[in-house]
């Protein structure tokens, strides 16, 4: 060895070898070259993408109920309708006056905990309110004699009453929702929703029972005709807008059917399924 570090003895071919990768190198012949570096690479947990997991979100907004009728009751007032030129002025003649009747405006709001599961799916659950309404406007006719000829017009001498009525069914709610989302841009997000309602019956007025179908009559939580539990489903769209890195606004267009009949089986009343949309509207908090 020389002080080179190579063999004493190399052949011109071995050494113009080594002279050869020493130029493609740039080092010196005799130089040791240096052992590969394994690096591992860590990922900074500090710059990976924040996930928010946990948020609270509170929502309200109006809704336009209706209902669904199955198995209907018929009652035997006469009536003429505000919303219709039909008459009903022959007491022979059955007029179902639940068919009379028209959308009105109610009521939602919620309040609930919003679990982000992946960056598109989530599910929530908390606590809610709801008014479902409809409302009846008619006029009743009540004549003096009886008509035999149910194609007669009223009499000069009946009299006629105009009625408006509202009925409200209020319901606590326990609303479960699966929703799916996706980015649109940094700010905004939109998806869809999905779930069920636990509705609690918790009063109201309706003028079912009554004489004439049109007399409201209030009724609280318990001893009503009214099922105390229904189950609803509830299918919907959202959009939220990031106000910062806490803070979001919601909209959430929202349609609820009570697959459960209102009404109790033991009464003779009309078997509604109610329905509504709701426009609800708020804002959400992501917990740290």
């Amino acid at each position: 060895m020389n002080s080179t570090g190579l063999p004493d003895e190399l052949s011109a071919e071995e050494l113009a070898r080594l002279q050869a990768r020493a130029a493609l190198l740039h080092l010196p012949i005799g130089q040791v070259l240096p052992q590969p570096q394994l690096t591992v690479i860590v990922p900074d947990k500090s710059a990976a993408t924040f996930l928010p997991r946990w948020a609270v979100q509170v929502l309200v907004g109006p809704a336009l109920t209706y209902r669904q009728l199955s198995n209907p009751l018929l009652q035997s007032t006469s009536l003429t309708s505000v919303n219709s030129p039909a008459q009903y002025t022959s007491r022979q003649s059955p007029t179902n006056i639940a068919e009379l009747e028209r959308p009105a405006l109610g009521t939602g709001a919620q309040a609930n905990v919003r679990r982000s599961l992946t960056e598109h799916w989530t599910v929530s659950a908390g606590l809610g309110y709801s008014e479902y309404a409809t409302r009846l406007a008619l006029q009743q006719v009540r004549s003096p004699t009886t008509l035999t000829n149910t194609n007669m017009a009223p009499l000069a001498d009946s009299s006629t009453t105009s009625i408006h009525t509202r009925d409200v069914y209020r319901f606590v709610t326990l609303p479960l929702r699966v929703g799916y989302t996706w980015t649109l841009t940094p700010r905004w997000r939109m998806g869809l929703l999905a779930g069920a309602d636990v509705a609690l019956y918790m009063g109201g007025s309706s003028t079912e029972g009554s004489p004439c179908a049109c007399q409201a009559q209030a009724w609280g939580a318990s001893n009503s005709p009214y099922r105390r539990v229904s189950l609803g489903a509830s299918l919907g769209v959202e959009m939220r807008y990031r106000l910062n890195g806490r803070w979001e606004l919601l909209a959430q267009p929202t349609g609820t059917y009570l697959l459960t009949p209102l009404a109790q089986s033991t009464t003779a009343y009309y078997r509604r399924h109610l329905l509504g949309g709701t426009a609800l509207l708020g804002a959400a908090y992501t917990l740290p």
